[in-house]
């Protein structure tokens, strides 16, 4: 298996590295030109439009208000009915178009992570080595990666798991995955190890559940454990500090609910203070 026929396998395989170009650029050309027919469509079903209307001829002035004359007259009318047709073709085209290049908008660049992958598996022996020789090798090789798209980019749920997937798990396989996980036996994936993203998102998800469920307790055994009243104040907004840092970190909670968390989580720290003037009473 070789050129074509090997990257579509990888990419049929991983859609995360299914990366391909979004010709931004040609598609909104497309509906500039799609939108210059329809104004000049336009202006002539207007002036023909204009022309029967003044003609003088009972059948042609009347087109305007009765369909069946108008697509079926045919002495001198010919022009305005067949511009009609052409418009009703040209439009939905456009807007075919339109919704097309809309959807089109929608989907994400790829990430950093597998577009490096992808490069590299193009150009290892080891690996893909896959070298195309038409006018489309450059593609991956010297991207413009705000006009390509990835069918399936790595999902995060914050800036903790991007971190996650983009550098701790290239960090364990060097140091431990490795040992464990072998390549894939497909001719696609020679010396290609595979982290599922969902596995990757657990873990993640893992580690901040234990971290809500630590900090809280952490707050609250330090205040008890500290006398004096200014520095569990101090400590109320330090750790309120950390929750909020947490939150905008581990998890993709709106500003509205980081805020409403943080006062809730610094209400508890105080209603705690209040019921517990010094330690131990």
């Amino acid at each position: 298996m070789e050129g074509y026929a090997k990257l579509a396998s990888l990419m049929g395989g991983y859609p995360e590295v299914a990366i391909l170009r979004r010709f931004g650029a040609l598609n909104i050309q497309n509906l500039l030109y799609l939108q210059a027919e329809l104004i000049h469509l336009e202006t002539e079903l207007r002036e023909s439009s204009h022309a029967n209307q003044h003609s003088g001829d009972v059948h042609r002035v009347t087109m305007s208000k009765d369909w069946f004359m108008l697509a079926h007259y045919h002495e001198g009318n010919e022009r305005q009915w067949a511009v009609a047709l052409r418009i009703r073709e040209k439009l939905k085209e456009y807007g075919d178009a339109l919704l097309l290049q809309k959807q089109l908008c929608g989907l994400e660049t790829p990430n950093a992570k597998d577009l490096d992958f992808l490069q590299n598996w193009m150009k290892r022996p080891s690996m893909g080595c896959v070298y195309l020789l038409g006018q489309d090798s450059e593609t991956w090789e010297k991207p413009d990666v705000e006009d390509l798209v990835a069918l399936r980019p790595r999902q995060a749920d914050g800036l903790f798991s991007s971190w996650v997937t983009d550098s701790v798990v290239h960090i364990y396989h060097r140091i431990l995955g490795r040992h464990f996980r072998k390549p894939g036996c497909a001719e696609y994936s020679d010396n290609t190890v595979y982290y599922s993203q969902e596995g990757i998102l657990r873990v993640a998800s893992l580690v901040t559940m234990c971290v809500s469920s630590l900090l809280p307790i952490a707050a609250i055994s330090a205040l008890y454990s500290v006398r004096s009243m200014v520095i569990r104040l101090a400590m109320v907004a330090v750790f309120t500090v950390i929750f909020t840092l947490c939150l905008g970190i581990l998890t993709k909670a709106r500003s509205v609910d980081i805020f409403t968390a943080t006062t809730a989580f610094a209400a508890v720290q105080a209603v705690f203070i209040s019921a517990n003037g010094t330690a131990g009473q």
